[in-house]
């Protein structure tokens, strides 16, 4: 196999149904552990400090973790990552405001101690359409 059809292979894999949240509420069963993709803006970003990878060989500590809220005109939705043996993994992480096209696993489960489902994304991958100081890159210089 060659390496453009390797690279072919590998980004084919992470293409997604192009969602809003509000269909994912509503439909969110169907979608249990399948990929989707979503555009947002980034909200609550709280990055972990690296931890501990114990049982990953090679890969210590993960860095990167984070939790946020993705949200666009139809609701919010809670978004983990789950971070990467990359030490530059943090600083590659989206920012609060910033408007980004997620691709993610989306996991439906039944909260301990609730009724009814809930829903999170878990990323795959991030793209960055809008940084949250986008006005003001523009008009430096």
């Amino acid at each position: 196999m060659s390496l453009l059809s390797l690279l072919g292979c590998m980004v084919g894999s992470v293409e997604a149904e192009l969602l809003t949240i509000g269909q994912l509420k509503k439909y969110g069963a169907s979608y249990q552990l399948h990929s989707v993709s979503i555009v947002g803006t980034v909200r609550a970003m709280q990055v972990l400090p690296p931890l501990p990878a114990f049982g990953l060989d090679g890969c210590n500590p993960l860095y990167g973790i984070a939790q946020f809220e993705l949200i666009d005109d139809t609701g919010s939705l809670p978004v983990e990552t789950l971070g990467s043996c990359h030490p530059a993994a943090a600083a590659e992480l989206p920012h609060d405001g910033d408007v980004i096209e997620l691709t993610a696993q989306i996991q439906v489960f039944a909260p301990e101690g609730h009724a009814g489902q809930a829903i999170k994304a878990v990323t795959q991958k991030i793209v960055v359409l809008q940084p949250a100081f986008h006005g003001a890159l523009n008009n430096a210089g």
